[in-house]
């Protein structure tokens, strides 16, 4: 499964990234800290799962992202934010994602989000 992250914090896309690829079948194809980086990249590429900072969706580039999103149904998303508190779902429903996860999700919690997206449990 291929998997992008798009996260401000450069430790915690870091540390993410070794989590999931600590997993065999998963694989982190790109990581950024920006939504304009991450459009680049779709041009030519393509993800299955996108773990999006909470704070990338409310970005100018969140219209472009909504826009790729809709075209391209397939790839999956997961809001990471620190407070399900903070978190506006509103925003992440026109946003077309599928999940939140709070940023000091445990690898456990991390690899069932992925097979429950897998298996369609989610979407």
């Amino acid at each position: 499964m291929n998997i992008a992250i798009v996260e401000q914090n450069k430790l915690y896309r870091e540390g993410l990234k070794v989590l999931l690829n600590q997993t065999p079948d998963f694989r982190v194809v790109f990581d950024t800290d920006n939504n304009s980086d991450f459009l680049q990249f779709l041009k030519t590429n393509s993800t299955d799962i996108v773990f999006i900072g909470f704070e990338c969706i409310e970005t100018q580039c969140s219209k472009k992202l909504l826009e790729f999103i809709k075209l391209h149904p397939e790839t999956k998303i997961i809001v990471l934010t620190p407070s399900l508190e903070i978190c506006r779902y509103e925003t992440l429903i026109q946003a077309y994602c599928m999940d939140v996860m709070l940023r000091n999700s445990t690898k456990k919690d991390f690899n069932n989000h992925i097979r429950e997206i897998e298996n369609n449990k989610l979407y």
